[in-house]
């Protein structure tokens, strides 16, 4: 699976348990390496994409412009999906390496020591 790390997906995310955010075809950040992916067979690491924009609220990074996807990355919302068991497709398009390392330092922020 050639599936490479800032790549916008679509996923379905259910089921969803308390807070976790949902969606049939929920649009999601790939944030685990291209080498892991294609090493995993399947195995991603995702982060979902909501439509709001939230600047003072850390956890959300807006998305820069001039991208089909719109909206923020939740940090927070990250999830090991099986993409051979689940319904998704791509979008075809990748987001920029400083966008996608901002949020792996935000996420890095959340779990790091």
């Amino acid at each position: 699976m050639d599936i490479e790390r800032g790549e916008v997906i679509r996923v379905n995310l259910n089921p969803i348990s308390g807070r976790e955010q949902s969606g049939n075809a929920r649009p999601c950040l790939v944030i685990s390496h291209t080498r892991y992916n294609k090493a995993r067979s399947g195995i991603v690491i995702v982060t979902p994409i909501t439509r709001t924009v939230k600047p003072e609220v850390k956890i959300m990074i807006p998305i820069p412009e001039g991208f089909q996807v719109q909206g923020s990355v939740i940090a927070e919302q990250v999830r090991s999906l099986d993409l051979n068991t689940r319904w998704w497709k791509t979008t075809g398009e990748v987001l920029p390496k400083p966008f996608v390392d901002e949020v792996v330092e935000t996420l890095n922020l959340i779990i790091g020591s």
